[in-house]
């Protein structure tokens, strides 16, 4: 095996910090916006040494939206679990379980996520609306749960695939059913999939504009719903944006960070096989 040298060593990592500032100096710019008074925000020239200010915190609590990062929060971890409690079994079954018709069933899953989900709302709505759904926590959880679970069990499919079905094999011979070859032998092998996988349908949800802007309202209102009303008739509150975008960023960037030794793995499991 090539030893790597002392100069490609500092080639690559001269290009990861370079790489490293081209991603975080939007962030840091932002970072600085919120701490910023109006008066420097958009000063010629660039103003980086100023009197730090809390105002722009101000009318975020005014306006609710700490209650609507957690409807947001609480509907993307909410409608998460939902999906990995009934996608995972529905993945492992799709992997290992011969049906009737599965491949066109697994298409007609994978199709739910294939349409634009401009083509699925008006239909959600109308649903919605003759159940009494609209606005309400649980028709948005619901909503979330269709549109992610048909993602979650495609990509954990792939993960059930991967694994060595001699495991298996060897624990029906010592007597083992089904659901204790799932519990013990399968779901802890799977745990970094599961987790990986997750995350993305979390992400999805805490980002999601378009179902929670029709299919909510004002009691169920999320965080992307909210930002248009920082633009006001006297213009767009700039501070207050990078405000609620900060906020936006803490919850994912926390998930990535407590879980990303287990999202690598995840998301690089059967990448390489020997």
């Amino acid at each position: 095996m090539n030893k790597v040298s002392a100069r490609e060593k500092a080639l690559w990592t001269i290009l990861a910090v370079f790489y490293a500032c081209i991603v975080l100096i939007p962030v840091l710019w932002l970072v600085t916006m919120v701490f910023k008074p109006a008066d420097v925000m958009f000063a010629r020239p660039t103003v980086f040494f100023f009197t730090p200010t809390l105002a722009n915190f101000d009318y975020i609590i005014e306006q609710g939206f700490l209650g609507n990062m957690l409807t947001s929060l609480l509907l993307g971890l909410i409608s998460t679990l939902m999906v990995v409690l009934i996608g995972t079994p529905a993945a492992y079954a799709f992997a290992r379980f011969e049906m009737k018709a599965k491949d066109d069933l697994f298409l007609f899953i994978l199709a739910t996520r294939m349409a634009p989900p401009v083509c699925l709302v008006i239909p959600f709505y109308l649903i919605y609306s003759n159940l009494g759904l609209l606005d309400t926590f649980f028709g948005l959880t619901l909503a979330y749960m269709t549109f992610n679970l048909s993602f979650y069990v495609w990509v954990l499919r792939s993960f059930c695939r991967d694994l060595p079905v001699e495991l298996e094999e060897a624990a029906a011979l010592e007597g083992w059913s089904k659901l204790q070859i799932f519990w013990k032998i399968i779901f802890p092998l799977l745990r970094n999939g599961i987790v990986a996988t997750s995350v993305l349908c979390f992400i999805f949800a805490w980002n999601e504009f378009l179902f929670a802007f029709m299919l909510g309202g004002k009691s169920v209102q999320t965080l992307p719903v909210a930002i248009p009303k920082l633009i006001t008739a006297q213009g767009v509150r700039w501070g207050e944006v990078a405000v609620v975008a900060v906020i936006a960023l803490t919850p994912v960037l926390a998930v990535v960070v407590l879980l990303q030794r287990h999202i690598v793995r995840g998301l690089t499991m059967g990448a390489v096989k020997g």
